[in-house]
């Protein structure tokens, strides 16, 4: 799995202030062809008003970890799709983004622990690189 870390809270997770992933996330074999921070953005309606992302950004950091247990993980049906859910951007109600070039499935999770293992990863035009591992009790620079 993995979820868009804004940019106020790269610090926070780095220093261990904060130690739960929550909120909007996406599979990563769903968001292969999101390569740049651009496509990112878009495909994950990551630019969204009130949001610190924007289709410029020059990079992005995403949290990526490897998902234990799926019953964490809801699909955000809003009514018009029969569910109960109604909720703000990046919210679209019918389980997937709004985006109109890319389809991606979207989850939603409670606050979840981080788990050993977890990865930042930077991304840039230029591609993406692990920045740091979660070793279960703090961040480690990537080799």
């Amino acid at each position: 799995m993995q979820k868009a870390i804004p940019p106020r809270l790269l610090v926070p997770y780095l220093s261990g202030k904060r130690t739960v992933i929550s909120g909007y996330v996406y599979r990563v074999e769903d968001c292969v062809p999101l390569d740049s921070p651009r496509h990112l953005v878009t495909g994950l309606d990551l630019g969204f008003e009130g949001s610190e992302l924007h289709e410029g950004v020059p990079e992005l950091y995403l949290l990526r970890w490897q998902a234990r247990d799926v019953d964490t993980y809801a699909v955000p049906y809003g009514p018009h799709m029969g569910g109960d859910w109604n909720d703000q951007p990046p919210f679209a109600g019918n389980g997937f983004t709004t985006s109109r070039e890319h389809v991606v499935p979207q989850f939603h999770t409670t606050p979840i622990p981080i788990p050993a293992g977890a990865e930042i990863v930077h991304v840039t035009n230029a591609g993406e690189r692990v920045f740091a591992v979660y070793d279960g009790l703090t961040w480690r620079p990537a080799a």
